[in-house]
Formats: C-alpha cells, sequence, structure tokens
C-alpha cells in the first residue's frame, strides 16, 4: 500500500489516511463517540437507542423483524433486548411462535429525549463538518456499504 497523505491534510493524517479501511474506521469511531456521549446522557448505548426507537414506534415488533431493520445479528439483537429488559424499557411476550417486543410505560417517556439525542449528535456532525456534506456522506456511506454487500 502506497498511502501517503494529501499536503492539506490535517495535522493528524497518517500516512494510511489515503486507506479507505483506515479511514471508514476512524469515522467510525468518531461518530460512534458522539453518539455514545448523548445517547450516555439517557443511559443508553447509541445501538439501544436505535432499537428502543424501533420497538416504540412498532409495539410487538418481532427480533426477526428488528434484526433486518437494524442490520444486526440476530443473537445481537437479542442481547440488546435483554439489556433494555434489565432496564425495564421493553418486554418480550410470546404469542404463538413469535416472541413480541413491546415497550414498557417507562420506555415510551424516553421518546422526546431519543429525538431530542438524534437531534444533538446531527448538530455535532453539522457544526463539524456542515450540513450538506453530513447529508451527502450519510449517502455516499450507505451507498458503499450496500455495493460492498454489508447492507
Amino acid at each position: 500500500m502506497n498511502a501517503q497523505p494529501s499536503e492539506t491534510s490535517n495535522a493528524k493524517a497518517t500516512r494510511y489516511s489515503a486507506c479507505l479501511l483506515f479511514s471508514a474506521n476512524a469515522l467510525a469511531r468518531a461518530i460512534t463517540a458522539i453518539g455514545d456521549e448523548e445517547f450516555g446522557k439517557l443511559g443508553l448505548a447509541y445501538s439501544h437507542a436505535y432499537l428502543l426507537r424501533e420497538v416504540i414506534d412498532n409495539p410487538g415488533v418481532t427480533p426477526s423483524h428488528l434484526s433486518e431493520m437494524l442490520l444486526l445479528t440476530p443473537s445481537t439483537i437479542t442481547r440488546l433486548i435483554e439489556k433494555l429488559e434489565l432496564k425495564e424499557l421493553v418486554t418480550r411476550r410470546s404469542e404463538g411462535k413469535n416472541t413480541l417486543v413491546e415497550p414498557t410505560e417507562k420506555g415510551k417517556q424516553l421518546s422526546d429525549a431519543l429525538t431530542e439525542a438524534w437531534q444533538r449528535t446531527w448538530v455535532r456532525y453539522a457544526d463539524s463538518i456542515g450540513e450538506e456534506q453530513v447529508v451527502a456522506l450519510t449517502k455516499q456511506v450507505f451507498g458503499a456499504a450496500q455495493a460492498l454487500g454489508g447492507v
């Protein structure tokens, strides 16, 4: 690999900055830190927030639907549900062969706070790189994930 930082790059550029794998992971760490900080104010990791939002918006959702919507493995979904159950934010119930996930009243009460946390993450991203860049980057990253078979 012959990845050299450009002369216009910032002081944190390294010899690996031109590598997509390196740069994508650096971006993921940076945005994850912001998400964890904002959702941490609610006592949640960002992954729990996504799952809780989906359950609030779709009471009685199945774990398989959650897996499809959040692009996570069934075992990861189970672990997230278990954590949210411990926090008394969701419950599971059986209906025939299906397991259904419902928000508790405590979980529903976090709905507005979840929205506000997402808004704060957006503002932080936009303040750092600009609103248009956030929108464009989001589309480009998701498109690349689809093309590479990750979605």
